[in-house]
């Protein structure tokens, strides 16, 4: 396994009181990124020892992916043949717009997020799109 911990957040209110385990199986970490629900439970993200790490937030559907390899350039996942709208997302906490090609499925999500668990890098058969700083749209 490539990661050593991953981490839950648990918004209760303006409060999270989720928590960062050992990652040992992936089983208990795709039981983590499913229940994603938009809500209480928005991201899940996997972590190396280092500034590398992947997350995986939203829920019911819709889910936003981001790798870094530094913490300074982002990777997303990308669906291409979305058009350029926006779709509401909650994510760490907080309601955002995303642009719609940045919302991926829930079997999207995990592909990447099997890879990443295994071998560190990004799922190939996939489509990411590189950005040095990800801004919400207001």
């Amino acid at each position: 396994m490539f990661i050593s911990k991953y981490s839950v957040e648990d918004w209760q209110g303006n409060r999270n009181h989720g928590s960062a385990r050992p990652a040992q199986t992936w089983d208990e970490i795709e039981t983590a990124i499913r229940s994603l629900d938009e809500h209480h439970k928005t991201p899940v993200t996997l972590e190396t020892e280092d500034e590398t790490h992947l997350a995986v937030g939203g829920g019911q559907g819709k889910y936003l992916v981001y790798l870094t390899f530094d913490n300074e350039k982002f990777h997303y996942l990308s669906d291409s043949s979305k058009q350029d709208e926006q779709e509401n997302l909650v994510v760490g906490g907080q309601s955002g717009l995303y642009p719609a090609k940045y919302c991926v499925t829930l079997t999207t999500a995990l592909k990447a997020a099997k890879t990443f668990v295994e071998f560190g890098v990004m799922e190939a058969t996939l489509h990411w799109k590189g950005e040095e700083a990800f801004e919400l749209v207001s």
